[in-house]
């Protein structure tokens, strides 16, 4: 029963879209580059949530239900955890940071500080802040939905315990108590333990609030194209040469088979890939004609041949029918 309520660590479907956003987008639009750096500092964030999530999978399971990337809503607003540990004495909110270099708590203006060791700086948002916030959503969540029964703490988690230097204002008192690096995240969780000693509910009613958050995990729909102000012409219709080197669209359709006619690569099914993309970077949905077009095909038979083959849902008869 309760590897039902265990919730796994995925790629994000963000990263995942962006990923394809960038293998398709136009040749030399002037958006790659900002495309790049979005893409460094999500790989980032993802590999500083699966260091979390490897350390945390040491934790007991017969004590702890166990919750990555949890995406929920309250009265509108999306609000996500990287990792939530519930248990019959507390709940626990852990947000995982990957930011190696000097970090430097600024408690003045609430934001973390790198500094480059060129001493340039960057900011971000102090990630202490950033946890409050989210315990107070889902301590408004759990009442509005009538099972607000445990005390909700929080923990700020750095991948890095070597390249991650933390720092603060000597001359200004501050709280670092739920800051942890790398395997002081089990002392801290310790610490946890030690404060709330109190058992609040039974085994059923932690099974019966694990549940409800598991039902409703909902993610935000993401319209990629959107998120970067773009249309969409900037993707190019047809099928792309699975030659990595080459990578040519589109390739051309002849005798069954999908021919680059830069590099000569054979694809007897890269129409499924191209589909695919227009299933996540465009629209839900294409039409016969639409897929004509989008596959750089000759006649209609031939498309309308593929999207029957892929076995697809639609609706509508004839010219006005959706896949």
């Amino acid at each position: 029963m309760k590897e039902l309520l265990m919730k796994d660590l995925p790629i994000p479907q963000r990263l995942i879209l962006t990923e394809i956003l960038k293998k398709y987008l136009k040749r030399g639009h002037p958006i790659h580059s900002e495309i790049d750096k979005d893409l460094a500092k999500r790989w980032a964030g993802y590999w500083g949530e699966r260091a979390l999530a490897n350390y945390v999978k040491e934790l007991p399971q017969e004590k702890y239900l166990i919750f990555h990337d949890l995406e929920l809503q309250l009265n509108g607003i999306h609000f996500q955890i990287d990792t939530l540990l519930i248990c019959q004495n507390f709940i626990l909110i852990i947000e995982a940071k990957n930011i190696s270099g000097t970090l430097y708590f600024d408690n003045v203006f609430n934001q973390l500080i790198r500094i480059n060791p060129d001493g340039t700086e960057e900011s971000f948002e102090d990630p202490r802040v950033q946890c409050q916030r989210l315990q107070s959503l889902l301590r408004r969540w759990l009442v509005k939905n009538g099972l607000h029964l445990l005390p909700i703490d929080h923990l700020v988690f750095f991948k890095s315990a070597n390249k991650t230097i933390l720092k603060s204002n000597p001359n200004i008192r501050a709280d670092f108590s739920k800051v942890c690096k790398g395997r002081d995240l089990f002392n801290k969780i310790e610490d946890c333990e030690r404060r709330y000693k109190q058992v609040k509910i039974d085994p059923e009613k932690m099974y019966e609030i694990g549940k409800l958050i598991l039902s409703q995990h909902s993610p935000k729909k993401i319209n990629i194209l959107e998120t970067y102000g773009l249309m969409e012409k900037d993707i190019p219709n047809g099928v792309m040469c699975p030659n990595s080197t080459c990578s040519k669209i589109p390739m051309e359709y002849k005798k069954g088979k999908w021919i680059c006619p830069k590099c000569h690569t054979l694809s007897k099914n890269g129409h499924i890939e191209a589909l695919l993309v227009h299933f996540l970077l465009i629209k839900p949905t294409i039409t016969n004609m639409e897929c004509q077009n989008l596959l750089q095909l000759p006649s209609r038979d031939i498309s309308q041949k593929f999207l029957l083959s892929l076995n697809l849902p639609s609706t509508g008869h004839t010219k006005n029918r959706l896949y």
